[in-house]
């Protein structure tokens, strides 16, 4: 019989025990909450990195206007537009025209240079985590 009563026992004993799944699911999920905050803050940063590009490549774009035709763009829209036989300034369409958060990036024309700015993170332009060429802080309350 002991040696029955030991074979049970160990079948027993063999499986996991609701404690044990429970505690493994636990750790698993902190894990992956772990690593998706991680991918997050990954995906925030190259928002940003993206958004900085942008404003600095429509900037650039908007002041060889300036050089080609002696004037400022009216709006970004001409420079994806193609003038004459020439072909547009930025190439990459009416996409190039918006920030990684699907706004609109906007341009102050002033006396001698452009200044493009992006609303950033919040969506909202006039705010502190605005994208700006001009490295500033000041506000655009002429828009």
């Amino acid at each position: 019989m002991k040696e029955h009563e030991g074979k049970a026992a160990l079948a027993m004993r063999a499986g996991f025990t609701l404690i044990e799944i429970l505690v493994a699911v636990a750790i698993i999920g902190i894990m992956g909450t772990a690593a998706i905050q991680g991918v997050m803050q990954y995906l925030d940063k190259a928002k940003l990195t993206a958004a900085r590009d942008g404003v600095n490549t429509l900037r650039d774009a908007a002041n060889n206007y300036n050089m080609l035709y002696n004037k400022f763009p009216s709006s970004l829209r001409d420079l994806i537009e193609p003038r004459g036989d020439d072909e547009p300034l930025v190439t990459n369409g009416e996409s190039a025209l918006y920030d990684p958060w699907n706004i609109e990036y906007r341009m102050v024309v002033k006396k001698r240079s452009v200044v493009v700015i992006s609303a950033g993170p919040d969506k909202e332009f006039d705010t502190e985590d605005d994208i700006r060429t001009d490295k500033s802080a000041k506000k655009t309350s002429a828009l």
